[in-house]
């Protein structure tokens, strides 16, 4: 492509969405359809978006991209007290191969991670851009995960309550909020009852390699309370007679227990943040429900 030196960054806008979704589905993965491509600009749980992440433009065509999906948070506990924070999941950093070379694709993400007013994650990840990423301040937010099996131990299982209506009755209105926000996210939401405490939890389960079923950890209410009884949880959650296994990264589970095995994630997990420790960034609202992504 000639004539590419007035290429430049810039906020993506709601005129360049289908621009974006061209890029992305022509160049990036078309494997993935228009529509889920634009689900990445078009989610509702937050009206007023500041943008749509950054993009470059050069002869009046969008040829770069980095997708930022905003939320507003809750963090903290009802005791302790709750906090409002911004996070931003980012997402599909794509750049034209014309463009490449000349420092757009760096300018593209430092601009996106700018305000430290907010809270960034990358949750799926290539290492193709780590180097990059570490160049402009992102950190490593994760880069292990436990797994738990069905053992046949036989012990008295968990009460888990996995009907919606239920669980919205007995949760405190932010967690309401949240099963409102992901009901139409493919994401299933459970209420472990133990121990006379309630925690919600939300999972993504997918069959993965080997025709294994992962129950991937999205969110947890109470960290502590989930790690404590993770092992029964699989024993009660995990189906009968079907490989399968539960999974919570590294950082949301602040005691192990079990027969529970570390692996080293293939690609870690990245945030940049001044305000937020790494337990408290979770998987809710970000690119892994948009483009229903699995989990490393």
């Amino acid at each position: 492509m000639s004539g590419v030196s007035n290429a430049y960054v810039r906020n993506a806008t709601a005129d360049d969405i289908e621009g974006i979704c061209s890029l992305l589905h022509t160049k990036m993965n078309p494997r993935i359809p228009l529509e889920r491509w634009r689900n990445l600009m078009t989610y509702e749980w937050l009206e007023e978006k500041p943008d749509f992440g950054r993009v470059v433009e050069a002869d009046g065509q969008v040829l770069g991209f980095c997708g930022m999906v905003y939320s507003d948070r809750l963090l903290g506990s009802v005791q302790a007290g709750l906090r409002s924070e911004r996070m931003v999941s980012m997402s599909s950093w794509y750049l034209d191969r014309s463009l490449r070379g000349m420092g757009l694709g760096r300018e593209m993400l430092a601009s996106s991670i700018a305000d430290p007013m907010m809270t960034y994650a990358t949750l799926t990840n290539s290492p193709k851009p780590l180097a990059i990423q570490d160049g402009v301040g992102m950190r490593v937010l994760e880069d292990h995960r436990y797994v738990w099996r069905k053992t046949s131990g036989g012990g008295r299982p968990l009460e888990i309550v996995a009907d919606p209506a239920i669980i919205r009755s007995r949760l405190a209105r932010h967690e309401q909020v949240l099963l409102d926000d992901m009901a139409s996210q493919p994401l299933m939401p459970y209420l472990l009852v133990a121990g006379g405490k309630e925690t919600l939890l939300f999972f993504s389960i997918k069959r993965k390699a080997e025709h294994v079923t992962w129950y991937d950890l999205m969110y947890a209410g109470d960290l502590m309370h989930f790690s404590i009884h993770a092992p029964r949880l699989a024993d009660t959650l995990l189906p009968d007679g079907i490989p399968s296994v539960l999974a919570a990264d590294g950082r949301f589970v602040l005691e192990l227990n079990g027969d529970a095995v570390r692996e080293e994630l293939p690609v870690p997990r990245l945030y940049s943040s001044q305000r937020v420790e790494p337990y408290e960034v979770d998987h809710l609202y970000s690119e892994l429900q948009l483009l229903d992504q699995k989990l490393d």
